[in-house]
């Protein structure tokens, strides 16, 4: 590569507002989760639940650990909120001791704003929020059974629950809510007794509804010891040990709780062995999900772009060093998720959207370090890593800032997906999308060393120049903003968008702002969208730094292949960091191309052999033909055009976002076939 790049002040603007931007959006949504909890009890942080980590629950048609199963029923009722400072599980078992507490207690989350906003509008009318309670129930998005249990909430519910297009599933999500708070859901959800003599196929029994009937047989257990397949001793030990824990949680001793329950974890265990699964793999999920299904990965990837930028920029070996280690151990820490979660749910890791978000991230790291590899003598080192830690960091921090969204539960296979195919088609197509992330990440850092040259070449004004990528944001975000409203308008009103809150600020009134927002972002868009297309179309006529890039079609392998003496040998002098970013740029989006065409053959194989035809107009199917149309118009975009660069570069960042839209819009808002991949 020619020189080093300088670091300019547009770089630091940038990357610093996009870190900025980052952390506020996090601290947001921290703040929301926390506003209005308080810290756990004194009797919550003395209670210890480490012998239920040992203990499996048989639920969703498979067994899972005790802490695995509290984080998916809990998820039901509060969402991605904690209560109280409280772990899941204890929150579990304290809803199932003590349900009256949480009467009045904020448990029950609302994700729906529309839904949200109606309630506390009747409650307001009613007197049962205050004025200045409205704002933190509100942000937090949590009301107590108390608010929804209300007269009028009720018949607001149900004339809502009538609107099947707008507001029918967030009132099914709320009742659903209300009934698995129930203490006799919860302990008859709580299967944890083995079926009788190992048998691997029965049901298991939950202990609570064994101890109800127990209480109406003091006399004899015999009948129900047979029935429930345990010794009538052992059965006598567990009644015992469930009725001390219950005694104890209600009276708040954290000393005879943590000793009932150690005793009826043991007890559990001792049931039938032969049946129970082993007790690492129990330990290791309770782990995983203690340690918030280890999303938090993201922060490592983040560590590692900072160097890998300054890698590429000065070409400081040192610097490549460190964010290569960094990046290793950031891709090694989600090697082990990915393991984990494989290891305890018996099968590959892509049976939903947070596993195929997850493990696409993860492909895109092993193509990254192969191509590192591959690259280590070329003038395109340390550009693959950048990408992958781009790609990983925006994924995993996606699914650690949308929980409720990106839900991590531990689930079982349809039975209509048990095929060869799941996996081959799957994985091939999740890879493809990791890999267009590479491309576009690549294809960002040309447009940046074109804008640049423009910049100090003076073809082109400063402010027209400084217009140019506050117009692609401005695009990108009313863009998004747009579509959700019209695709779907119950759950996304622009009246109530981040727009109407800085109208506020600005001074204007609240209902004038929420007149207003559409209509700022409409306008926004359209001013954007026409400031980039006549760039556009200037850019065809423009020539002058073309030289900048004039890489055959071929020229990308070349240059990966090219290594030590003959590095420069696929141009005829030193490559610009133009045409290394092209290069870059065409060995993913050449690998992307036929993975995805792959993909989608592969597809219509598994459609064919699962619904008898191999295609049948489904939304995912359509748009995923609409993203490999863009790319097959870039393969001959590129055999064409002279600024080959530039149209690559412009071209796998729009399907880059066709990629985006197809795997987010089409998959949470329009429905069809494929729900996650």
């Amino acid at each position: 590569m020619q020189g080093r790049m300088r670091i300019r002040l547009i770089d630091v603007l940038v990357f610093g507002g996009l870190i900025a931007a980052g952390g506020l959006y996090g601290m947001k949504r921290r703040a929301e989760a926390s506003a209005g909890a308080s810290a756990p009890s004194e009797f919550a942080r003395a209670v210890d639940l480490s012998p239920l980590h040992e203990v499996a629950v048989q639920a969703d048609g498979r067994l899972r650990s005790f802490e695995s199963h509290a984080a998916a029923y809990t998820r039901y009722i509060s969402g991605p909120r904690t209560i109280d400072g409280q772990s899941q599980g204890f929150t579990y078992l304290d809803m199932l001791f003590r349900p009256e507490r949480y009467s009045a207690c904020e448990t029950v989350y609302v994700k729906n704003k529309l839904v949200l906003a109606q309630i506390l509008d009747v409650l307001e009318q009613h007197g049962s929020v205050a004025p200045g309670e409205r704002e933190a129930l509100q942000t937090r998005k949590l009301l107590s059974p108390k608010h929804l249990s209300d007269g009028a909430v009720r018949s607001l519910l149900a004339s809502l629950s009538a609107d099947l297009v707008r507001t029918a599933r967030p009132v099914q999500d709320i009742n659903t809510a209300l009934a698995i708070m129930r203490p006799d859901v919860l302990g008859g959800e709580l299967r944890i007794l083995p079926a009788a003599q190992g048998a691997t196929d029965r049901p298991w029994s939950s202990l609570w509804d064994v101890v109800e009937q127990a209480s109406t047989q003091a006399a004899d257990l015999s009948p129900l010891a047979k029935a429930v397949g345990v010794e009538v001793d052992k059965l006598q030990e567990l009644v015992v040990a469930w009725t001390g824990l219950a005694t104890a949680w209600r009276t708040e001793k954290a000393d005879e709780v943590n000793k009932e329950l150690t005793r009826l974890a043991s007890a559990v265990r001792s049931l039938s062995p032969e049946a129970y699964p082993d007790a690492r793999r129990l330990a290791w999920e309770s782990w995983y999900f203690r340690l918030n299904s280890m999303t938090w990965v993201w922060l490592v990837y983040l560590l590692s772009v900072i160097p890998l930028l300054v890698a590429v920029i000065n070409r400081w070996e040192g610097a490549r060093k460190l964010g290569l280690a960094i990046f290793g151990i950031a891709f090694l820490l989600q090697t082990a998720s990915v393991g984990i979660r494989w290891y305890v749910s018996g099968r590959w890791p892509n049976a939903n959207m947070f596993e195929a978000v997850t493990t696409s991230a993860w492909f895109g790291g092993v193509l990254a370090l192969v191509l590192e590899f591959v690259a280590r003598r070329s003038a395109m080192k340390n550009l693959f890593a950048l990408g992958s830690a781009v790609v990983s960091m925006a994924a995993l921090m996606s699914v650690y800032l949308m929980p409720a969204t990106l839900d991590s539960s531990l689930n079982n296979i349809m039975p209509a997906l048990h095929d060869i195919w799941l996996y081959i088609h799957t994985n091939v197509i999740i890879w493809s999308y990791a890999v267009i992330g590479l491309a576009a990440v690549t294809a960002l850092l040309f447009l940046r060393q074109r804008w640049c040259a423009l910049w100090d070449g003076g073809e082109a004004s400063k402010l027209r120049l400084l217009l140019t990528p506050a117009a692609l944001a401005a695009l990108n975000v009313t863009g998004w903003q747009v579509l959700l409203a019209i695709l779907n308008p119950q759950g996304y009103d622009l009246r109530r968008s981040f727009w109407a809150g800085m109208l506020e600020r600005c001074g204007f009134s609240a209902a004038t702002s929420a007149e207003l927002a559409p209509w700022v972002v409409v306008g926004l868009f359209g001013v954007s969208a026409t400031i980039l297309v006549f760039e556009l179309l200037d850019a065809r006529t423009r020539g002058a730094v073309v030289k900048d890039n004039e890489l055959g079609y071929f020229g990308a392998p070349s240059a990966l292949l090219a290594s030590g003496p003959k590095a420069n040998t696929f141009l005829k002098s030193a490559p610009s960091a133009a045409q290394v970013f092209d290069a870059a740029t065409m060995v993913t989006l050449q690998l992307a191309f036929i993975m995805l065409w792959a993909g989608i053959v592969m597809g219509a194989i598994w459609a064919d052999h699962s619904w008898g035809r191999p295609w049948g107009w489904d939304p995912k199917e359509v748009f995923a033909l609409n993203t490999f149309i863009i790319f097959l118009v870039l393969v001959h975009v590129r055999l064409k055009v002279r600024d080959k660069g530039f149209w690559t570069a412009v071209l796998a960042i729009f399907g880059f976002e066709t990629m985006m839209f197809n795997w987010i819009v089409i998959n949470f808002i329009i429905s069809g076939l494929h729900s996650y991949a």
